[in-house]
């Protein structure tokens, strides 16, 4: 058993249309920026605080959520492994770094439902959505279903 895991989940809203593209060796390479806002109070006043993350699909995978019509703004969910990606511009010789997710999963989700009053409502089943149709992923929206139920039944 390894000490060490690089896994990664995040949900959040597509900043921008991805991008499909072939890498200079020619694998295709569908990429992506995903925005996580979480909001807090200072004083009296209510605040938001968003983190970028850039995301990177490669292979098949690429290829296959090329294909799903994401589009800005979509909320998402997409698990992965940080990566590294260190490289030199050849014209300036200046080194880069870069930190990454690579996406091995991707689903769309459900939007939060409205309320009455316009305010944003937790859309008690917004399990991600089955994109692509295998039995595994009817079983994780519904487990995932029922997490939110059960946490909405908790008495506090």
């Amino acid at each position: 058993m390894s000490l060490f895991k690089n896994f990664v989940e995040i949900i959040g809203n597509l900043g921008d249309n991805p991008k499909y593209i072939l890498s200079s060796q020619q694998q295709p390479r569908f990429t992506f920026d995903i925005c996580t806002s979480k909001p807090y109070k200072q004083g009296e006043e209510w605040k938001t605080k968003s983190t970028w993350v850039k995301c990177t699909a490669w292979g098949n995978a690429a290829t296959t959520y090329s294909k799903m019509q994401f589009a800005k703004g979509d909320r998402v969910m997409v698990e992965g492994e940080l990566q590294n990606n260190d490289w030199v511009n050849n014209q300036t010789g200046e080194q880069h770094h870069e930190l990454y997710l690579k996406v091995s999963e991707m689903r769309k989700m459900a939007r939060p439902a409205k309320s009455g009053n316009g305010t944003a409502k937790a859309n008690r089943n917004a399990a991600p959505q089955n994109t692509s149709g295998t039995v595994q992923d009817d079983y994780q929206a519904e487990f995932y279903a029922q997490q939110q139920a059960d946490i909405d039944d908790l008495p506090f």
